[in-house]
């Protein structure tokens, strides 16, 4: 029960992190932050005090909003293009989903007007495996495909990836308006 996840919120009530429960008590009893939402049903139980379960916390002297650098990485490209193959336009799980070149890494010293490097944000797409495989190693005019938007570089990605599943079973949701991004299933693969 110490080690359950509680979400940390800034004085402005944006997600800037989760932490555990033994971290959030702490937390509450050296008075830097209060409990937003609890479990009433849970108690944490000491030889002086007694907590209800936090499951949401804010911090008392917390104002900024953390940013992160953005990584170009597999995961980042599937969240950049909102879980959605960019080839057909549907949306997928994320373990249904592949990166794709735009450019194949084979054709690569062939084309002319191509990015700087084949890996990387302008060369690589999200695409549902049906539609890669049928791609293949083929340029996109070859295949009769189209891009539904230009892939390019984000300027900014939420600091806070969290799964529809935990946000449900703690009581997240609502605060997880701005600076979270809430998925239906998170690969831990990358």
């Amino acid at each position: 029960m110490l080690n359950a996840p509680v979400l940390t919120l800034n004085t402005g009530m944006v997600p800037i992190d989760i932490c555990n429960v033994r971290e959030a008590i702490t937390l509450q009893v050296l008075n830097k932050a209060e409990a937003v939402k609890v479990d009433e049903n849970q108690r944490i139980r000491s030889q002086y005090l007694s907590l209800p379960l936090p499951r949401v916390i804010m911090l008392f002297n917390f104002h900024k909003i953390p940013r992160k650098r953005v990584v170009h990485s597999r995961l980042n490209i599937i969240y950049r293009d909102d879980m959605r193959c960019q080839y057909c336009g549907k949306r997928f799980k994320i373990d249904e989903l592949t990166v794709d070149h735009v450019i194949p890494l084979s054709r690569w010293s062939s084309v002319q007007n191509k990015p700087e490097l084949p890996n990387c944000w302008e060369n690589q797409v999200t695409a549902c495996k049906r539609c890669n495989t049928f791609k293949g190693n083929r340029l996109l005019h070859e295949c009769d495909l189209k891009l539904i938007r230009e892939p390019v570089e984000p300027k900014y990605m939420p600091y806070l990836v969290i799964s529809k599943a935990h946000a449900d079973k703690y009581g997240w949701l609502e605060f997880l308006n701005f600076n979270a991004r809430v998925v239906d299933f998170i690969d831990t693969t990358n």
